[in-house]
């Protein structure tokens, strides 16, 4: 049984294989309990308006279907972001209406779909397809088991996405803070090289990095590693010449 993960670049989360360590191996049940080939799960963006692949049990999907936009949506797909009940196909799934635009059914061959709404706190957040490659009856307590994965696999994937947010956000942080140190630093360093107080640093540092379309951050390390050009006997040359001009007049 193969898996994989397909980038997710909604608001912002990207999740990898190690961020649903819970997820796949209810796909991979999902698979043996019902006899299926193939289970591919999709999850919907906050406007509600297309759905990305976000990870899948069996034959790899279309590749070039998932790499030109990794999403699925358009007129056809609108029915699959409100219904709350299951679709199941027991023969002609790929030339289904309803199925035949989703990556896996433009590579593979499926006969069969169970196609289950995602729920968590009762909205609907995604869908999985659960695949057969023959066309053969569903029995009804194999539809009873995959109707029970819906809010298991929603609110696992809710959990896992919210804290990739979390996650993005501290790192975010993490880097501002350190931003902050260097120019911290920095100011320093110019304060007892060019003579400046700690406002003329600071606008001398900003002043820099707006003449030269860089980050502040960067023109911090420069000043610290003693690469940034400075003026003979460290007056801070045309680059921090502004210093107290720029700081006297704020």
């Amino acid at each position: 049984m193969t898996n994989a993960v397909i980038p997710f670049p909604f608001p912002q989360i990207a999740p990898s294989q190690s961020s649903h360590p819970a997820i796949a191996p209810l796909l991979d049940m999902a698979l043996s309990e019902t006899h299926s080939q193939g289970a591919y799960l999709y999850w919907f963006d906050a406007s509600g308006a297309r759905a990305r692949i976000v990870l899948w049990e069996g034959p790899a999907p279309s590749i070039e279907a998932v790499a030109e936009s990794r999403e699925v949506g358009g007129a056809e797909f609108q029915n699959h972001l409100t219904r709350t009940t299951p679709i199941v196909v027991h023969q002609g799934a790929e030339a289904d209406p309803r199925f035949r635009f989703f990556p896996e059914f433009r590579r593979n061959r499926f006969e069969g779909v169970v196609s289950i709404p995602l729920l968590d706190g009762g909205a609907v957040v995604g869908l999985v397809n659960i695949c057969r490659s023959r066309a053969m009856p569903l029995q009804a307590r194999d539809l009873a088991f995959l109707l029970n994965l819906s809010v298991p696999i929603g609110s696992l994937m809710a959990a896992s996405l919210t804290r990739a947010a979390l996650e993005r956000e501290l790192d975010k942080l993490t880097r501002q803070l350190a931003d902050r140190k260097l120019v911290e630093r920095a100011k320093g360093l110019l304060q007892l090289s060019c003579n400046l107080t700690e406002e003329q640093a600071y606008f001398a540092i900003r002043n820099a990095s707006r003449r030269r379309r860089a980050p502040m951050r960067l023109v911090a390390e420069q000043v610290i590693e003693g690469t940034f050009p400075m003026a003979p006997g460290g007056a801070g040359g045309t680059e921090f010449a502004g210093g107290r001009e720029a700081a006297g007049g704020a």
